[in-house]
């Protein structure tokens, strides 16, 4: 129930900055859309051991993945064998790889501020429905 009541809170203190104060979720964004920190220099430096580490994670996996068949356990064998057999003999990839990663293919942020009155008002109709079925649910 506790996660109704913080859905409903999240959702409705958001629904009202986007329609009150749209400047404020603007100067959130940029905050949360900077990276905090990159591994690129340190995975490139460290390469052949990260690569080894990971085989040898992929093949306990792999080692745990017979006696308990899951296909979970399958992807992640896979890719972790995958990744080490990268940084051990394909380094150039995954520089690609981070650098298609990292592109952006779509901005939520532009789509959401170009219709933020209909996003709030979504926002603020849901959080009061969950409001209402938490309140409805605590009175039978």
């Amino acid at each position: 129930m506790e996660y109704l009541w913080l859905s409903a809170i999240v959702g409705l203190v958001f629904g009202l900055l986007l329609l009150v104060s749209p400047s404020v979720l603007g100067a959130l964004g940029s905050v949360f859309n900077s990276a905090l920190f990159t591994l690129n220099g340190w995975t490139l430096r460290y390469r052949m051991w990260l690569g080894l580490v990971l085989l040898v994670i992929g093949a306990w996996v792999f080692y745990v993945g017979l006696q308990y068949p899951d296909p979970y356990i399958a992807t992640t064998w896979i890719v972790a064998v995958v990744f080490g057999l990268l940084f051990l003999f394909l380094p150039g990839w995954l520089k690609w790889l981070s650098g298609a990663a990292d592109a952006v293919f779509l901005s939520t942020d532009e789509l959401v501020m170009g219709w933020r009155r209909v996003v709030g008002i979504v926002l603020v109709v849901a959080s009061a429905y969950i409001l209402y079925g938490i309140f409805y649910s605590i009175g039978k």
